[in-house]
């Protein structure tokens, strides 16, 4: 079960994975956005948790994830 999350979080396979961290990457430096600002950019406004769910699995340095904050 381990490494299935990891997997899981390393290769963002669904897609709304992908979209949140299409949409993370595009913040830009000196700006923030909530979880929610995030899920709603991806398409689906009512999920801030999930957004929160994918930012606390991805290690890819090519995503900025220090720029989403939880408000």
């Amino acid at each position: 079960m381990r490494t299935r999350s990891r997997k899981r979080a390393a290769g963002a396979s669904d897609p709304f994975s992908q979209r949140v961290l299409w949409v993370v990457r595009r913040i830009p430096p000196g700006r923030v956005a909530t979880y929610g600002d995030v899920a709603a950019l991806a398409g689906r406004p009512r999920a801030a948790r999930a957004v929160g769910n994918v930012m606390r699995g991805c290690r890819r340095p090519d995503v900025p994830c220090h720029r989403v904050i939880a408000a």
